[in-house]
């Protein structure tokens, strides 16, 4: 599944990549987050919890940054096994944050998720509706957390 989209804020994107660069203060902005530890400055292992339909799921996921280029752009690789259904969970995303004007930035991302396993056979429709949901969620906590705002 690819999801796409962008989030415009209204803080600079220098504000924006540290605050996405701080494991503190991003894993507040992830519903479901039970725990993160840093590895070291790129790798992330954590657990989060998440309900797609019927089923509950709870992901122990280690994220890496593979790539990166302050303040403009980072590539993200998580992968992650269900404790519970034992599926699993692949993501490849891409974050890029272009400045608009002085205080405003424009965040696109673009996540590909794979999902293996009994989560995965719920369907397409089922866990885009739940990502929808989440990415909501993000956003309002994100902005909430920059002390930013929505743009028209």
């Amino acid at each position: 599944m690819i999801f796409e989209g962008k989030i415009d804020l209204d803080v600079p994107a220098a504000k924006t990549w540290d605050f996405l660069i701080d494991i503190n203060k991003f894993s507040s902005c992830l519903p479901g987050l039970q725990e993160v530890k840093q590895i070291d400055d790129k790798t992330f292992d954590g657990v989060i919890a998440a309900n797609v339909g019927p089923i509950s799921g709870k992901f122990s996921f280690r994220a890496m940054i593979v790539e990166s280029k302050p303040p403009e752009q980072m590539v993200v690789k998580t992968e992650g096994t269900d404790s519970v259904t034992k599926s699993t969970v692949n993501a490849d995303m891409l974050v890029d944050l272009q400045e608009a004007a002085a205080n405003e930035t424009m965040m696109n991302y673009r996540a590909d998720i794979k999902i293996k396993g009994r989560l995965g056979i719920l369907g397409d429709m089922v866990l885009r509706a739940t990502a929808t949901l989440i990415l909501q969620e993000f956003t309002r906590r994100l902005r909430q957390g920059l002390g930013a705002t929505a743009r028209a």
